[in-house]
């Protein structure tokens, strides 16, 4: 396994086992001024359209996810998020092809790009997994 498919294997993993027992109604919620797990939830499936774009693959996640889980959206209108799990889904999804378009990478610009990306997403997943402990819920990274 390359070290790039490393991190994105890593990254998967911390998000699958961080999102373990939350509800759709709980990744809603918005506390201490944070964003919503929704919203990271759903920025990240669309952050993965970047990667998937670097790697000459196809977008996983449709324009209609812009308005509300965009970088920099302020204010989105939760009551139009997409459910938890079909954001789950669509991140999860695109995985393996991540990880087999990462086999064919050898440009070293667009390698840098998608590192930065794979770093994004676990800045992300950080916060998703103190969100979890603010809602109550154990830590989940033992």
């Amino acid at each position: 396994m390359l070290p790039i498919q490393k991190l994105f294997a890593s990254d998967e993993r911390v998000f699958n086992v961080n999102l373990t027992g939350i509800t759709h109604e709980e990744s809603l919620l918005e506390l201490h001024n944070c964003n919503s797990i929704n919203w990271i939830v759903g920025h990240l499936a669309l952050t993965r359209n970047s990667i998937l774009s670097a790697l000459g693959l196809e977008p996983i996640a449709g324009e209609e996810m812009k308005p509300i889980y965009a970088r920099g959206v302020v204010g989105a209108d939760m009551t139009k998020a997409i459910h938890l799990d079909t954001l789950k889904k669509l991140y999860v999804d695109s995985q393996p092809l991540i990880m087999e378009g990462l086999l064919n990478l050898k440009d070293e610009a667009i390698l840098e790009q998608v590192t930065f990306l794979g770093f994004h997403e676990a800045y992300h997943i950080g916060q998703i997994g103190i969100i979890r402990k603010l809602l109550g819920k154990e830590g989940a990274i033992k």
